[in-house]
């Protein structure tokens, strides 16, 4: 038997955090707003988590909430203008620490 065989490594894949599992349920759909005013106090790192699933990770759903416009134009339309200067400026990397600031709109 030969002991250079090289066997291949497992690699683990640990199971999500309580904690980003429920921030995610509730982020898709409870209104942060709902949240605030449901309860008094509510511990940073469960904000935090809300928060940062309350935004689209999808591209097409980025460029569609980057538009003020309330009409349904096109995805390729002008009025997403900004959405692609900044994707311009990301791609040439001109811009470091992107940071999202927005919110994420619940329709009833």
């Amino acid at each position: 038997m030969n002991q250079s065989v090289k066997r291949p490594r497992l690699v683990k894949n640990s199971p999500d955090v309580l904690l980003d599992i429920t921030a995610r349920i509730v982020a898709e759909n409870v209104p942060f707003q709902r949240i605030e005013e449901r309860y008094d106090r509510i511990p940073e790192p469960v904000q935090r988590r809300i928060i940062f699933w309350s935004f689209p990770r999808d591209e097409r759903e980025i460029l569609m909430y980057s538009s003020l416009s309330k009409s349904h134009s096109p995805i390729n339309s002008s009025h997403n203008l900004n959405f692609y200067k900044g994707l311009k400026l990301l791609e040439y990397g001109t811009v470091e620490n992107v940071l999202q600031v927005g919110k994420k709109f619940y329709f009833n």
